[in-house]
């Protein structure tokens, strides 16, 4: 898997965490995709939250997709774009 598809992994609406994890165990330079990672994790726990959470969650995943597809590069969302946990 390269890293531009291991990024979509991370950002796939549907079953997002199921995704997300095939691209965090699959993809062996973690540090090369870690806002990724970061920013993936976060949005699936925010899908937990019924409604609100949700569309939030649907919103920012739609335009990670966009802006990877464009750039091929890490996303940097508004205001969780900045957090990285994954880069040890």
């Amino acid at each position: 898997m390269n890293s531009k598809t291991a990024r979509i992994f991370c950002f796939i609406p549907v079953a997002q965490l199921v995704f997300w994890l095939v691209a965090f165990f699959s993809y062996s330079d973690r540090k090369e995709i870690s806002s990724s990672l970061t920013q993936g994790l976060i949005l699936v726990i925010c899908g937990f939250i019924p409604a609100v959470g949700t569309l939030i969650m649907l919103i920012f995943d739609i335009m990670a997709l966009i802006k990877i597809s464009q750039e091929d590069a890490d996303p940097e969302l508004p205001i969780i774009g900045g957090l990285n946990w994954f880069d040890k």
